[in-house]
């Protein structure tokens, strides 16, 4: 059973972050995708979705922005068509785009924006830019809910209490406070929240009616299938683990475009999960 199902885009971004997970992920996994549609591996994603029943659906990326990918909404449609109905959809973004992009991203089911800090100083250090979002009017144009992840490093941990209050005062309903992955510092922060329930292995606590998640990576129990921008599916939660990368290299053309594996790869066959590129875009309703 999976817990949710990650398109991946890879590409230019529009910040900078100096922890982006994307300077990973091997180069050839993460090929720019921006301009292709239907992403490499689409079809045999769906199919696995499917299958699996699986319900949550994200759109995010591994080096870009998915609100930077050039297809978003007709991408979106797709997936509703081919899915279950089951299927939520989600985008996780920095939401650099979101206002500028506002009738494709309440076009989601819900979103979930990185959004480390409201000074301008503290932005810059994390996310490599002085120009800040202005989340209080992503979350008034928002007709969907939204979820605000802040990752935590030695740069805003000691603002952490201003954060939570600014985002209260805005009307932000869920946070979630994300350590870095294979981060062993501990923060002293969060301490005097009350704990109201366990997600995935992560505490969540209630700051004055706002619901705050602290997430570790490395403690949670989740499961993943992850739709890389080579093509390739993963079935590791944690991208930079994806036994699929580590055999699953480029080999010969077969003949119908689709890329084989060299030895000690996994099937090609349609749905599996392993290298699944497609070099040719197959026909879909525009």
């Amino acid at each position: 059973m999976y817990d949710f199902a990650n398109i991946l885009f890879a590409g230019p971004c529009n910040r900078f972050c100096p922890f982006c997970i994307g300077k990973l992920v091997p180069a050839e996994a993460s090929v720019d995708n921006l301009d292709l549609y239907p992403p490499r591996g689409t079809f045999d994603f769906i199919e696995v979705v499917n299958r699996e029943g699986i319900r949550e659906i994200v759109f995010t990326g591994t080096t870009t922005d998915p609100q930077l990918y050039r297809h978003e909404a007709r991408l979106l449609t797709l997936l509703r068509e081919r899915m279950h109905p089951g299927a939520r959809f989600s985008v996780h973004t920095n939401g650099v785009r979101a206002l500028e992009k506002i009738a494709t991203f309440n076009r989601y089911d819900r979103a979930c924006i990185s959004f480390p800090s409201f000074e301008t100083e503290v932005y810059e250090k994390m996310m490599g830019s002085r120009r800040v979002p202005d989340l209080a009017a992503i979350l008034r144009a928002a007709t969907i809910p939204v979820k605000v992840s802040c990752i935590v490093n030695e740069h805003n941990a000691s603002r952490m209490d201003s954060f939570l209050a600014e985002c209260r005062r805005i009307g932000v309903r869920r946070l979630v406070v994300r350590k870095l992955f294979g981060e062993t510092r501990e923060w002293d922060i969060l301490r005097d929240l009350p704990v109201v329930g366990w997600f995935r292995g992560n505490p969540v606590l209630d700051c004055g009616g706002m619901e705050v998640t602290f997430w570790d990576f490395g403690a949670s129990q989740c499961r993943s299938i992850n739709l890389f921008s080579s093509g390739t599916l993963g079935t590791s939660y944690l991208l930079t683990e994806t036994p699929q990368l580590r055999r699953s290299l480029p080999g010969p053309e077969h003949p119908d475009g689709r890329v084989g594996e060299k030895e000690g790869g996994t099937s090609i066959e349609g749905g599996e999960i392993g290298r699944v590129v497609t070099s040719r875009t197959p026909e879909v309703t525009p």
